[in-house]
């Protein structure tokens, strides 16, 4: 809240601060005719040169007005300073500037209706200074000096270090301590001054970063290099997260454990598949020991299933099941292992099939299916009752084409070869 001096100040009108007008270049505010008077005391081009130079003069703050407070040079002429221009404090308390002589520089020079007017600010000055005082504080400072930083105060993960005017100062959370906190006042007080390592330097924009952990050896390192990749260890839920689980190690480290790493299927939620306070096996995945971070895996100590099923069921190797149901485009079959496969329309018979309920039953057994297609996508399995037959046939006929004109084949060649299509015609009944 603003407070006035009633006997210093005048309160600002609703069109005063809606419609902010600069006070004229004159040692009166009230009438055109002194500022005419006097503009050969103080004319504009003095005041011109001032804001080119950007020279400080000192001015007398008489009052609020206009949004603002008018002030008075030494040679009497009068200017404005506009609320923005008075500090960088927005929750200022006006009265204590009233009667004081403060240090501005001219901001502009404006005329309206033939009247000049000044306006300076208060607030360029002390922007200066910060600069300056800055620069100084900044100068000699370099990454890896050790200083004394005096805590000023705390936002949700930061601490803000006073290390002088201009000069923004922080400690990061992370950089505060190597064990866990919940707040930073946990490890230091308003006002206390403590020992602080410099971690970097913006000069420009007047930034230091500070940290308190550098200053002593990361008591984790010894167990993090203690800790190799690839290792099966015993760990423990800590906690769930969206993305994954937090666990323990034995050693009192804590690794993730990605949603993505628990099971070779797919799991809706973390908490579908493992609980807070469940132990099992895990490998390690990755240790960084920088990070203080490790990662591990619990679907990689058994063998994915999937590629199981896809080595099981290769191109061309030969299954029995038993018939699952009957549909329109063919059979769908099951396996004893619990894998289902199908057997398209015409890849059961070399002859047309009207109904194929007629002529195929549910839990019928099949013999010789041999798989044609296998889809590692989704895993689809494509089978088919007459590729061994035909096969055969392509085996035969190879062998017919390589026999040399003139021989022949055997009676018993003749026999073996009825015999084989007859077992085949039994099969397809």
């Amino acid at each position: 809240m603003i407070v006035f001096d009633h006997e210093a100040t005048d309160m600002p009108s609703a069109a005063a601060e809606t419609s902010p007008a600069p006070a004229e270049l004159t040692s009166e505010t009230t009438t055109p005719e002194t500022a005419s008077a006097d503009s050969s005391q103080t004319p504009a081009s003095k005041y011109d040169e001032l804001r080119k130079s950007k020279a400080t003069i000192q001015a007398k703050v008489l009052k609020w007005a206009n949004n603002g407070l008018d002030v008075e040079f030494e040679d009497g002429t009068i200017a404005s300073m506009p609320n923005n221009h008075i500090d960088l404090d927005p929750n200022r308390n006006i009265a204590h500037y009233f009667g004081k002589s403060i240090p501005v520089r001219v901001l502009d020079i404006r005329k309206e209706r033939g009247t000049e007017y000044i306006r300076v600010s208060h607030r360029m000055v002390i922007e200066d200074e910060l600069r300056k005082s800055a620069k100084d504080i900044l100068e000699n400072m370099e990454i890896g000096d050790v200083i004394d930083a005096k805590v000023k105060s705390f936002n949700i993960k930061d601490v803000i270090i006073d290390l002088g005017p201009g000069v923004n100062a922080y400690i990061q959370g992370k950089d505060l301590s190597w064990q866990r906190f919940d707040h930073p006042y946990e490890i230091c007080k308003r006002g206390e001054t403590l020992k602080a390592k410099v971690l970097q330097v913006d000069k420009r924009r007047r930034e230091v970063q500070l940290g308190i952990k550098q200053l002593t050896a990361d008591p984790l390192v010894e167990k993090y290099n203690d800790t190799k990749e690839g290792a099966i260890v015993v760990v423990k839920v800590l906690s769930i997260l969206d993305q994954g689980a937090d666990v323990e190690l034995a050693n009192g480290l804590t690794a993730f454990l990605p949603i993505s790493e628990i099971s070779w299927e797919r799991i809706p939620t973390v908490e579908s598949a493992v609980s807070v306070g469940d132990e099992f096996e895990v490998q390690l995945l990755t240790v960084e020991a920088k990070r203080h971070r490790i990662t591990c895996s619990k679907k990689r100590l058994v063998e994915n299933p999937a590629r199981q099923r896809e080595e099981k069921f290769r191109l061309g190797t030969d299954h029995d099941a038993k018939i699952k149901e009957v549909t329109r485009g063919g059979l769908v079959v099951a396996f004893e292992d619990g894998n289902e496969g199908f057997v398209p329309r015409r890849e059961l018979s070399h002859d047309r099939i009207e109904k194929l309920e007629d002529v195929f039953k549910k839990d019928k057994p099949l013999e010789g299916l041999r798989v044609i297609e296998y889809d590692r996508r989704d895993g689809k399995i494509t089978l088919s009752l007459i590729a061994a037959e035909k096969e055969a046939q392509r085996t035969s006929l190879r062998q017919y084409r390589a026999t040399p004109k003139g021989s022949s084949f055997s009676l018993g060649e003749l026999g073996a070869l009825k015999e084989k299509l007859e077992q085949a015609e039994a099969k397809k009944s």
